[in-house]
């Protein structure tokens, strides 16, 4: 019998922005700093005894980043006991949210936070709204899912079926990366730069969970990942869905059957093979990428089923607890 084609989506880390009046900014670093100097809080979290209702069990620790964008950033660590999204050990019982305050860049007025949804559990989501509403507001709470602006999401998609040999192309993205172990086998291969607005990274997580803990035998199990980063997205939450679609229909794959193709020149495939699809198209005449594009879509398929079956349900269903009934659009009041 055939076996279903099966994969998972999960958002493993989320950051997002509030412009903050300036006359709100004290308030809101009183706030954190009145959780900081909290005395419950001064000790390290009771992860074992703690009260997964209890909003005052975390520990606070406040520093000035050297390099970060912003003068106050808060690291709240806090227990968690109910059952973990994908990929994450039940051993991981805390998650951590991160805050930070007062850019450096004078003429922004923003407060930032940033957490794991995929970490949070029944009582994560729970105390993480607590923790939202003692710094923000009620009020201010309320809109998080609605108005705050995503500064980055990162967006994990495994495929458990087997999969043939690709290559990955990104539009858009000038640059790529093929990393390569001592058998030549591809190890990952990544579309975009760190400083990108997007980064895409594929790999064979089974061999690589093979090499890290010599227990999985990987040529039994089918485990690939695609790893999404989007920066600096400019939407909300509630824009999720719609707009992330768009950025997976940028991706394409390609059987590396075409490596044989003899229509291929053998400069293009050298660099193919060693650097990528964007960083060998990246260096043809614009005639001759759209000729190359036309012609690798001979060996086009769709490993992650971007365009088809797959589902970011449980990404969204990770963020839903931020979502308020009491909400109203500001043009509605």
């Amino acid at each position: 019998m055939k076996s279903k084609y099966r994969t998972e989506v999960f958002f493993d880390k989320v950051s997002f922005t509030f412009h903050i009046v300036e006359g709100k900014r004290p308030k809101l670093k009183g706030n954190l700093f009145q959780l900081s100097n909290n005395e419950p809080n001064n000790r390290a979290v009771n992860r074992v005894n703690s009260d997964q209702y209890d909003n005052v069990d975390y520990r606070v620790k406040h520093y000035k980043e050297k390099n970060g964008r912003y003068n106050h950033t808060f690291d709240i660590d806090i227990p968690i006991h109910s059952n973990l999204q994908q990929g994450y050990s039940s051993k991981e019982d805390h998650f951590n949210l991160k805050v930070s305050i007062f850019p450096k860049n004078k003429s922004h007025n923003f407060i930032r936070f940033e957490f794991n949804p995929a970490k949070l559990g029944t009582d994560g989501e729970l105390k993480l709204r607590g923790l939202l509403i003692k710094i923000l507001g009620m009020r201010m709470a309320r809109t998080v899912f609605y108005e705050a602006r995503l500064t980055r999401l990162d967006t994990t998609i495994d495929c458990y079926s087997a999969v043939d040999k690709f290559y990955m192309y990104m539009k858009g993205v000038s640059c790529s990366e093929i990393k390569r172990p001592a058998d030549d086998e591809i190890q990952s291969q990544i579309c975009g730069s760190d400083q990108s607005d997007i980064r895409v990274t594929a790999y064979d997580k089974a061999e690589q969970t093979k090499r890290q803990l010599h227990s999985v035998d990987a040529e039994s199990v089918s485990w690939v990942r695609l790893e999404i980063v989007n920066r600096d997205l400019g939407f909300s939450m509630a824009e999720i869905r719609e707009k992330l679609e768009l950025q997976f229909k940028k991706l394409s794959f390609y059987r590396d059957d075409f490596l044989a193709d003899e229509y291929f020149d053998d400069d293009f495939l050298a660099t193919v093979h060693a650097e990528g699809l964007n960083a060998a198209l990246s260096r043809l005449s614009r005639n001759d990428r759209k000729r190359y594009l036309r012609r690798l879509e001979h060996y086009a398929f769709d490993p992650f089923k971007l365009s088809s079956r797959l589902t970011i349900k449980p990404g969204l269903e990770s963020l839903k607890f931020l979502k308020s009934t009491k909400y109203v659009p500001r043009a509605a009041v």
